[in-house]
């Protein structure tokens, strides 16, 4: 059963190796690589591929476990395989081959079959091709020939020739892609070697592709058996003498027992590069060395080549080279090309804000700099306020950036500034050689302004015959009122405030413009606007106002100004207060008497100014007897007469009253009954 299967098997992988049009692939996951044709391997025998060689080192008895050993750019490892089994060199993560090992059951010797795939890596993207342009792979690749012969609304047809000779027509639509295979021998094919992803198509005009080779893209093919293996020459016994970066279009020195051959790199692709030695003047030949490949011997010379790392981008790859003890390799001096830019943000400030410096180097020579040293600019004008003025660098790579240099400057006054230039100084190879350290400025950097706000003040008056700040006014006056809006001295250029307005706070008593427009006032400037103001009620009426305006930059602010002008349109009130007024000494006597005599019962009054008189009339050395009964029959003289001057002139209002009343009384009317007039009784008493 299992020798069926294995039949199975291989003739199926047969079949896989005749040229045809690739079925289309699904755009969703990039297919491998892979080796097709039947790989055998008896116990002792390895196949190359390139740089790789994989042999089938050992196996157990009954055949279920065999031990393969894989040599390669990340060195030899060797891994045990269970039948149907596996395994990625070196890693999962960093994927050159995929390997898988099934028992081979179709010989009495010990055998396995080998599966060998490489992943796909992109070599071109987003290439667009009109109908009828051909493309064709870098340098360093099989030269391989992609042409687009045809292109409707979802599909191309692509016509791939094969170096070789063999052309094959790849039919892709859109969003999907398909391969090629590359013929290594007359039994094996490396298929999907070109693979095409069709990314956008143009009705009959164009096509965008991405085109695809193996990561591992050697077409050196070969199975060794242990039957025909030979043992090499000992080649002589060779160090590393350079492991760095070489660029393309250099030639770097190697000194071999006093013979010169020159090491130059003409192209770097992302899997390898082409290199080539001279001998003195004279050309040896190129060779192609892929990444990581172990150290190849140049012929006709005792040196070995091995690439490291490549950098396509700048056109350089890290090189390592061997040669016999006792070689030396003369370095190569590269210039450093160091880009310094300053930049501010922002360009316009206020006195009270940050400007914030920004200062940009870049290595663009091929060359390292060493012992940077940045200089940062403080003009005039401004104070640091964060971060060190100088900052350096040991070494400065070549292609690389520093880290951007930061620091915070405070202006201490007004106006456009020069910030000034960055100075950067440093070394590279070929300074070190002279002692001399290099110099390059950064553009100036200028046109920094500063602005303020300058010092304000607000007045107003108001005029209602005079200018004042409190003004008396009449319902339905018209009020004029003043505002004056000044600036303190300084540079008007960039002291200054614009849209400058008062809003105006209005009672209801007073009709008028609640905004006052001011605009712009600069230093040393007073602009003076006037409203009118109608009283509609009176009120004792506060004008208030607030100034609001915007700072150069456009920032808002308000200014409480509170009450300016006050306006009373409330009339003065008469106010009516009775106040004693004490008679003078000569008017005193007869305001007594008039006085005793109003009043009904004078005599306790009488009596006390009696006894107040008394202290003040001189005393006589006789008594009189008689003297006080005099002055007391004086007084009772004077109230009597009083009481009798009131009866009288009350008697004489009555009477007055009385013909008043007959004067007014028809003649034809009855007379009233006495007894229901209290007047006549009142006359009857009398």
């Amino acid at each position: 059963m299992r020798k069926a299967i294995a039949l199975i098997l291989l003739g199926l992988m047969v079949l896989s190796i005749t040229p045809m049009v690739r079925p289309v692939e699904s755009a969703s996951a990039l297919p491998d690589a892979s080796i097709t044709g039947s790989i055998t391997l008896n116990l002792g025998d390895k196949v190359e591929l390139g740089p790789f060689q994989i042999e089938f080192v050992d196996t157990n008895f009954n055949l279920t476990e065999f031990f393969v050993t894989v040599k390669g750019p990340e060195g030899t490892l060797s891994h045990l395989f269970k039948d149907g089994e596996h395994w990625a060199y070196p890693s999962a993560s960093n994927v050159y081959l995929n390997i898988s090992v099934y028992k081979w059951v179709g010989h009495n010797t010990k055998a396995i079959l080998l599966g060998i795939s490489s992943p796909l890596q992109r070599i071109m993207s987003n290439r667009e091709l009109t109908v009828g342009e051909t493309v064709t792979l870098p340098e360093g690749f099989p030269q391989i020939k992609v042409k687009l012969t045809s292109a409707s609304s979802d599909q191309a047809t692509f016509e791939v020739t094969m170096p070789y000779g063999t052309t094959q027509t790849l039919v892709v639509s859109k969003g999907a892609g398909a391969g090629v295979a590359y013929k290594l021998d007359s039994e094996h094919y490396y298929s999907n070697y070109l693979y095409v992803r069709l990314l956008n198509v143009t009705n009959g005009k164009s096509a965008v592709v991405d085109i695809y080779v193996p990561k591992v893209a050697s077409t050196t093919f070969k199975i060794i058996t242990k039957e025909n293996t030979t043992q090499p020459e000992t080649p002589e016994e060779t160090v590393l003498v350079y492991d760095g970066l070489l660029y393309t279009g250099e030639k770097l020195p190697v000194i071999v027992n006093s013979t010169t051959y020159y090491v130059s790199l003409l192209t770097v692709t992302p899997i390898g590069v082409k290199a080539e030695v001279f001998k003195g003047n004279q050309s040896l030949g190129s060779l192609i060395l892929g990444v990581g490949d172990v150290p190849k011997l140049v012929p006709g010379t005792p040196i070995k080549l091995s690439i490291q790392n490549v950098d396509p981008d700048h056109s350089r790859a890290t090189v390592r080279v061997y040669a016999p003890m006792g070689a030396k390799v003369k370095p190569i001096l590269r210039r450093a090309n160091l880009l310094v830019n300053i930049t501010a943000i922002p360009r316009e400030i206020m006195i009270n804000d940050n400007l914030v410096v920004t200062i940009n180097v870049r290595n663009l020579g091929r060359g390292d700099a060493y012992d940077v040293n940045v200089a940062a600019p403080i003009p005039s004008g401004f104070q640091l306020v964060s971060m060190t003025k100088v900052w350096t660098l040991k070494n400065f790579p070549a292609f690389t950036s520093m880290p951007a240099l930061i620091y915070v400057l405070k202006p201490t006054k007004v106006g456009e500034f020069n910030i000034g230039r960055a100075v950067v100084t440093f070394y590279d190879d070929k300074s070190l050689e002279t002692g001399q350290k290099r110099i390059v400025y950064s553009p100036q950097l200028g046109g920094i302004k500063v602005y303020a706000l300058p010092v304000l003040s607000v007045n107003a008056l108001a005029y209602n015959g005079t200018w004042s700040n409190y003004v008396t006014a009449k319902v339905n006056d018209t009020v004029k009122v003043k505002f004056s809006v000044s600036a303190a001295k300084g540079n008007p250029d960039y002291e200054f405030i614009k849209n400058a307005t008062l809003i105006l706070s209005l009672p209801q008593s007073v009709d008028g413009p609640s905004v006052v427009k001011i605009g712009t006032v600069r230093a040393g400037e007073t602009k003076t606007l006037q409203v009118d103001l109608k009283i509609l009620k009176e009120n004792l009426t506060n004008v208030r106002a607030t100034l609001v305006y915007l700072d150069p930059l456009g920032g808002k602010h308000a200014l409480q100004l509170g009450n300016l002008v006050t306006i009373n349109s409330i009339p003065p009130e008469v106010i009516v207060k009775k106040v004693e007024v004490w008679p003078t000494p000569d008017q005193l006597p007869a305001y007594i008497n008039k006085t005793l005599a109003g009043m009904k019962n004078p005599k306790p009054l009488a009596s006390e100014l009696a006894n107040i008189s008394l202290q003040y009339l001189p005393k006589e050395k006789k008594s009189n007897p008689w003297e006080p009964l005099a002055i007391l029959f004086i007084l009772i003289s004077i109230v009597l007469a009083g009481v009798a001057y009131k009866y009288w002139n009350d008697a004489e209002t009555l009477r007055e009253k009385l013909e008043r009343k007959k004067q007014r009384r028809p003649g034809g009317l009855p007379k009233k009954n006495t007894e229901e007039s209290g007047e006549g009784s009142e006359i009857v008493e009398l």
